[in-house]
């Protein structure tokens, strides 16, 4: 029943003052709906015009009948549970259901009724109010929430809402959190605490921010642990209202877990498996910024395999790429207990690395080099092959803190090296 109806006027028919005009009169002015009727049997001891008029019947044709001969099955219904809350303390009970009209389709009636005393005993003051339009309103409303309700039941996302007052629960949850992360949304719905405790730190940290404030991020991720132990990622799309949050949750785990792996390849030589030339460009930066933090010192060594090409001429592109690969293993041999070491391919026959010179595994670090690329290189169905390497090696102590500045430094002692080790070669 709406609240914009009064009830602090219901009073009986032979309440009015006798002084006051014809009752009957004022009671007809009214577009409500108006009738009084004996609670033993139903007789009708009074209508105004709005009600006869509504019913169809003469008012004075109506006095004497039984309100069952004119109402709907529907209409009866709500009499009967009216009149088992009624009592002789002249409370007011309203009927929070509209009521179909008998004889008429899609109309409905609401009703409000009081207990009187009278001279005939007790009787029921009942009035009406047409709430068709309310009603198809709400019948509306309530099909637009199945509606939606129905979709997101069937939708492979988790849709929910959150009420935030006055504490955080759920007023929906889809039942597709089940697949997601493995619990039925009874689960949460019962007690909202249950995800949090399911949830890692940033999420929870997150879920606060936002219950705590009018307003949320339009996406982000959610982080909670799986019924069986895993991880699963959750992209959320969220609206904020004053009521509440509510959104779609999506898992990409899988998707996140790929874009990791790529973002990874992105700095990774395939062939390899060391950094390439953009990895290493980001470490180096990374390691002259906590060197210059630190106050210590970066050493970079630029490496250039001198016989390269003549085994990719002669043998092909594929025993070269088993040298490629067999250098990149003893380079990484060679740099074993040295701190912060890192070795990159930069492309083609060119690899560096970047450590710490203060480090005392490092002092004979191009010795340790020299020696694991001067052994031959095994490769099925040919002969070993020798490729020796020419290393350059600069410090920030010597060229400076810019990286640029030291790479093009080691570069440069890299190719005094590589003249060294030519000229050696002839004088043999």
């Amino acid at each position: 029943m709406s609240s914009d109806r009064s009830t602090s006027s219901l009073v009986g028919i032979d309440d009015l003052p006798p002084d006051a005009c014809d009752p009957t009169s004022i009671l007809d002015l009214l577009s409500e709906m108006v009738s009084q009727y004996h609670v033993s049997d139903h007789v009708i001891t009074y209508c105004n015009a709005s009600w006869a008029a509504h019913y169809g019947v003469d008012r004075h044709d109506a006095i004497g009948r039984r309100l069952d001969d004119f109402l709907s099955g529907h209409e009866m219904e709500g009499l009967r549970e009216q009149l088992a809350l009624l009592s002789p303390n002249g409370s007011v009970v309203v009927d929070e259901t509209a009521r179909t009209v008998s004889g008429e389709s899609g109309r409905w009636l609401a009703w409000v009724d009081r207990y009187v005393t009278t001279g005939n005993g007790p009787e029921v003051l009942s009035v009406g109010r047409d709430v068709t339009d309310r009603h198809l309103a709400e019948l509306r409303l309530l099909e637009s929430e199945k509606r939606f309700r129905d979709l997101a039941d069937m939708s492979s996302d988790i849709v929910w809402r959150i009420g935030t007052t006055p504490a955080p629960h759920f007023d929906y949850l889809s039942p597709s959190v089940e697949r997601v992360l493995g619990y039925r949304a009874a689960y949460f719905l019962d007690d909202f605490d249950r995800l949090l405790e399911i949830a890692d730190q940033d999420t929870q940290h997150q879920l606060q921010r936002i219950f705590q404030s009018d307003q949320a991020p339009e996406r982000f991720d959610l982080r909670f642990r799986h019924a069986n132990g895993s991880v699963v990622v959750c992209e959320s799309t969220t609206t904020v209202d004053q009521t509440g949050v509510q959104g779609v949750a999506r898992d990409v785990t899988e998707w996140r877990r790929t874009q990791r792996a790529t973002a990874a390849l992105a700095l990774r030589d395939p062939l390899t498996g060391l950094s390439n030339r953009r990895g290493f460009d980001q470490m180096l930066s990374l390691a002259l910024s906590r060197a210059a933090a630190g106050r210590t010192e970066v050493a970079l060594a630029y490496l250039d395999l001198d016989g390269l090409k003549c085994i990719n001429d002669q043998l092909g592109h594929n025993v070269g790429d088993i040298v490629l690969q067999e250098t990149a293993r003893r380079l990484e041999l060679a740099v074993t207990g040295v701190r912060s070491a890192v070795v990159a391919r930069l492309g083609g026959d060119e690899f560096a690395m970047v450590f710490e010179p203060g480090d005392i595994a490092a002092s004979d670090l191009v010795e340790r080099i020299d020696g694991h690329m001067s052994a031959p290189i095994s490769i099925r169905h040919f002969n070993d092959v020798h490729c020796a390497v020419s290393v350059g090696v600069a410090t920030t102590a010597t060229a400076g803190r810019r990286a640029v500045d030291l790479v093009a430094a080691a570069d440069h002692a890299m190719y005094a090296d590589k003249r060294r080790r030519k000229a050696a070669s002839r004088e043999d």
